[in-house]
């Protein structure tokens, strides 16, 4: 399979493919978890063009929701064509699960930080991937698989992040610190989830079977929801990315 050419048919803007071995410790564990037979993880992405972060916060909602929703099918269309071939291989999935762990929010497989493994950038003060083409307007996805990535070492990506601080100022919650992202602060976030009910939200992440049993409603959560804040992309100085001089 030509998977340069699929990802160029489906309309995806960067995509790379790691090795587990060359994963950091902790996320080759949650791979393995994922799908215990992986060998490699595709990693892919979708730009989100700079004037939708200008758009009314509804607009904005559904337009980024629209590029994740096609990233997801791609995925899984990725996995489908492999385990056509009798390759064992799992998409990873866009709403839940997700785990608590260590006092974050993440999902079951860290996307970001395995795209910034594979060379695609690297994960900034803001907790997003920088990346020298999009800037944090990059969308991910992945495709978890039993299939061994070429013998290439991950590219290393030339260092993106000043530690400017600009996301951390704009931030109007102080959601960013310097151990990271406290998601609970995060005026999207904190609509949802107000500071009263984190202790039960904390709770339920926690308990993953309960956490499968609703996830077949987070599409439709994720629909009600709407992205009121996006500072921490908009205020960083690597916002415009390199696209705009293209």
């Amino acid at each position: 399979m030509n998977f340069a050419t699929f990802f160029d048919n489906e309309e995806v803007d960067v995509f790379a493919r790691v090795g587990i071995e060359d994963l950091a410790d902790a996320d080759r564990a949650m791979v393995l978890q994922f799908l215990p037979a992986a060998r490699s993880v595709f990693v892919f992405g979708r730009e989100v063009p700079m004037p939708v972060y200008r758009m009314p916060q509804k607009e904005k909602t559904r337009r980024m929701l629209r590029i994740a929703e096609d990233l997801d099918d791609i995925a899984v269309r990725l996995a489908n064509r492999l385990e056509a071939k009798d390759i064992p291989a799992r998409p990873v999935p866009l709403y839940l699960p997700v785990r608590f762990a260590a006092g974050r929010v993440q999902g079951v497989v860290r996307l970001k930080q395995i795209a910034a493994t594979a060379g695609m950038g690297e994960i900034g003060k803001n907790d997003l991937l920088l990346t020298p083409r999009f800037g944090s307007r990059l969308l991910l996805s992945g495709v978890v698989t039993a299939e061994p990535a070429p013998v290439s070492k991950a590219a290393t990506a030339t260092p993106l992040c000043t530690g400017c601080g600009d996301c951390i100022r704009a931030c109007p919650e102080g959601a960013i610190g310097p151990d990271g992202v406290d998601t609970f602060r995060c005026r999207t976030v904190r609509t949802w989830v107000p500071p009263p009910i984190v202790p039960s939200v904390t709770w339920l992440l926690r308990r993953q079977t309960l956490i499968r049993i609703i996830g077949p409603l987070a599409p439709l959560i994720a629909k009600m929801a709407t992205i009121r804040c996006s500072r921490c992309v908009t205020e960083c100085p690597l916002f415009p990315g390199e696209s705009d001089d293209e």
